[in-house]
């Protein structure tokens, strides 16, 4: 009972008033009309009437019929009062039933819309989560073909810097090699020069000792004085040595002429001739420090 009042409650409100509507129609329906009052002790006066008993059922059976269709119209206007009611409850209640109705179908598009709008921030998430996953392994992957890319160009940087060291090197060989070659073909050149210099410098010295040696054969010649009775054609070899300046050190007969006279006279001579005459480059005087000279005098 209270779940149906909880339930409908404008129904219950309804139903209690149609019941005291019926009480009120009941309750002013009765007669309570007052008999005519009369004074205290009055008596009234009886008149005696001869009353027919046929009559008195009459007027009897026609107050009861009357009396009866008045409660009948009485019920007839409590059970229509009450259908009116009852109607109107019924109308008042299939209203609230489809206000319920609508309510439950708005509540139940509401939560439709809830559960779609759920599903659809689901979805978002899931996709949101899934492109985070998504970005997440496109970095990594990134990440590792950087990593990749970023090994493969050191190793092919570390290739770079090895070729380019292998190629200095053979650079740095094949210069140091040139240079070789060169400072090789240089000092060959140098030396060919020396040697050149050294040839032109001995064949120059050559023919100064030989043009200088002329010169003291000559002048020993000049101051030879030929023994008496010397034969002709004698020649002997003498080692004269010179100091600076061109003075006679002494005179050595180093293959004598067989003649001892003629022999003393060519060192008589040397000495006569001193100082010999002398180149006036002094790095020449080694050159003429110790002289083999072949006198044969013409």
């Amino acid at each position: 009972m209270w779940k149906s009042i909880r339930e409908n409650p404008r129904a219950v409100m309804y139903a209690v008033l149609m019941h005291l509507a019926l009480l009120a129609v009941l309750v002013f329906s009765l007669d309570w009309t007052p008999k005519a009052s009369r004074p205290a002790g009055q008596k009234v006066p009886i008149e005696a009437q001869l009353v027919d008993p046929r009559q008195l059922e009459v007027v009897k059976d026609k107050k009861l019929a009357e009396q009866h269709k008045r409660d009948e119209a009485k019920q007839q206007a409590v059970a229509e009062e009450k259908r009116k009611v009852e109607q109107e409850a019924k109308h008042r209640a299939e209203a609230e039933q489809e206000a319920r109705r609508k309510a439950e179908a708005e509540q139940r598009v509401e939560q439709q819309a809830k559960r779609k709008a759920a599903a659809v921030e689901k979805q978002k998430q899931e996709q949101e989560t899934k492109r985070k996953a998504e970005a997440k392994r496109k970095a990594a992957a990134e990440k590792k073909q950087q990593a990749k890319r970023k090994a493969e160009a050191e190793k092919q940087a570390q290739a770079e810097r090895k070729r380019k060291a292998e190629q200095e090197a053979r650079r740095k060989t094949e210069a140091e090699r040139k240079r070789k070659a060169e400072e090789a073909r240089r000092r060959e050149a140098e030396q060919a020069l020396q040697q050149q210099l050294a040839a032109e410098q001995a064949q120059r010295t050559a023919g100064v000792v030989a043009e200088y040696t002329a010169y003291i054969q000559q002048k020993i010649e000049r101051n030879w004085l030929r023994p008496p009775g010397s034969p002709a054609g004698l020649s002997c070899t003498v080692q004269v040595s010179l100091i600076p300046g061109g003075d006679v050190a002494s005179v050595i007969i180093v293959r004598s002429s067989g003649d001892p006279v003629f022999d003393r006279s060519v060192e008589t001579a040397v000495f006569r001739a001193a100082p010999l005459p002398l180149p006036p480059d002094s790095a020449l005087f080694n050159q003429f420090r110790h002289l083999n000279l072949i006198f044969k005098p013409s």
